[in-house]
């Protein structure tokens, strides 16, 4: 999440874009916070709308992965904050990795106890620990360095949609052959279209367990978190992560990230960004429309880090242009205190849905909206979180998480009421 800084040296366009990230990061969270498993696969599940696709189509082309993909930047340019902060006698290593530390302790009480199995902290802390050694490097080897991970996680894609292909293909060549159901490469094929079903025995435990009472949604929670923190899983999300947070420490690096560009760099990035990543965005879709959300060798598995990214860029290219207008600082600006309060934001959109919105111990709304009205949700949290952000940062110096994780990372208690 974000750096704490003081006031007097923070950087507006830094706080601006990381509050937009982290209240957009809530139009996809929500899907999950309010909805069964199964809507990950087959959005049609809560209902399908006119509404409902116009949400869908929005979130497929610009929101999919790039508000994360965004957090993961500025992740990036916070750690070249602090990994380069001159820290007294105390050592940058010691400090940086006492901060590491405390977030992948907050991200186990997020996905464990708070309950919301989807969080990113823990992930986070955990790339994390991987970035110091690299921050030396110049901007291009920092960018360079994100790309090849980009890379290496595209290949993995592809080796996974060859994989599929070969499994159709030598179910095909069984069947032709007059093969019988029974043939280990048909139901190789078999089990391959099992896995991209909607599970209704699991929609159905999780109906179960979100209308009971606290005990069943904690439990519940706490062995999904499980099942997304296993070994793999954290290995991939990890270095999908360190990927992105090398791109946007290069990108700080560069001055790209400060704001500090010509405007029309920003535009240009913006256009080139938008350019390459929404006709990507816009096959993936069209794809899963065609094959009524049951596509056996998705195109996404080669493609989606190369449109989440170019889309990330472009929003931020976007947002980081508007910010040198007198109208788009206005505009844009309400996004600063729930920046600087990032880490709060996060925490308290958990609380608002899992704890007040969805669980059957509370208003019961789990499984009851459909994708459009989770968003009008999403959009109310983030109003109130806004005004709250901005009430609380005119009369304390920081967020109460971001002043729990400081007072963690340097061991001594910060400034925290404004005099």
């Amino acid at each position: 999440m974000g750096e704490a800084r003081d006031s007097a040296t923070r950087i507006e366009a830094l706080d601006v874009l990381r509050g937009i990230a982290i209240l957009g990061i809530m139009l996809l969270n929500i899907w999950a916070m309010g909805s069964v498993p199964g809507i990950g696969s087959d959005p049609r599940i809560s209902g399908w709308a006119l509404s409902d696709r116009v949400v869908w189509w929005v979130q497929q082309l610009f929101v999919e992965g790039t508000m994360r993909g965004l957090l993961s930047l500025l992740f990036g340019a916070g750690f070249v904050i602090l990994a380069t902060r001159p820290t007294g006698a105390r050592s940058a290593l010691s400090i940086y990795y006492r901060r590491m530390a405390a977030l992948i302790v907050f991200g186990l009480i997020h996905g464990y106890l708070l309950m919301w199995p989807g969080d990113i902290l823990l992930i986070y802390g955990i790339a994390g620990l991987f970035l110091f050694p690299f921050r030396d490097l110049p901007a291009r080897a920092l960018i360079g360095l994100g790309f090849g991970g980009i890379a290496v996680l595209t290949a993995i894609g592809a080796a996974a949609v060859v994989e599929g292909m070969n499994t159709r293909e030598h179910a095909e060549a069984a069947i032709a052959a007059g093969a019988g159901d029974e043939d280990e490469r048909i139901v190789a094929w078999q089990d391959y279209l099992a896995a991209i079903q909607p599970d209704l025995e699991a929609d159905a435990h999780s109906r179960a367990a979100r209308q009971g009472s606290l005990a069943d949604n904690i439990a519940y929670k706490a062995t999904i978190a499980s099942e997304w923190n296993s070994l793999a899983a954290i290995s991939w999300w990890s270095l999908d992560a360190v990927a992105m947070m090398l791109v946007g420490a290069g990108l700080f690096k560069a001055g790209f990230l400060g704001g500090g560009l010509p405007r029309e760099t920003y535009f240009k990035v913006a256009l080139a960004g938008y350019a390459i990543g929404v006709p990507i965005n816009f096959i993936e879709a069209e794809q899963a429309i065609a094959a009524g959300f049951m596509v056996p060798i998705p195109i996404s598995e080669v493609t989606y880090q190369i449109g989440r990214l170019a889309t990330t860029l472009g929003h931020t290219g976007l947002v980081l242009a508007a910010l040198q207008t007198g109208g788009g600082r206005r505009v844009l600006g309400i996004f600063a205190a729930p920046g600087r309060m990032a880490f709060t934001t996060y925490i308290g959109e958990t609380l608002i849905g899992q704890w007040l919105l969805f669980p059957g111990f509370a208003l019961g709304l789990h499984g009851k909206v459909s994708i459009a009205q989770s968003w009008l949700i999403a959009l109310g949290i983030a109003v109130v979180l806004t005004a709250f952000a901005t009430w609380w940062l005119g009369r304390f110096r920081m967020g109460p998480l971001e002043w729990l994780w400081r007072w963690l990372t340097y061991g001594q208690r910060p400034a925290f009421i404004r005099t």
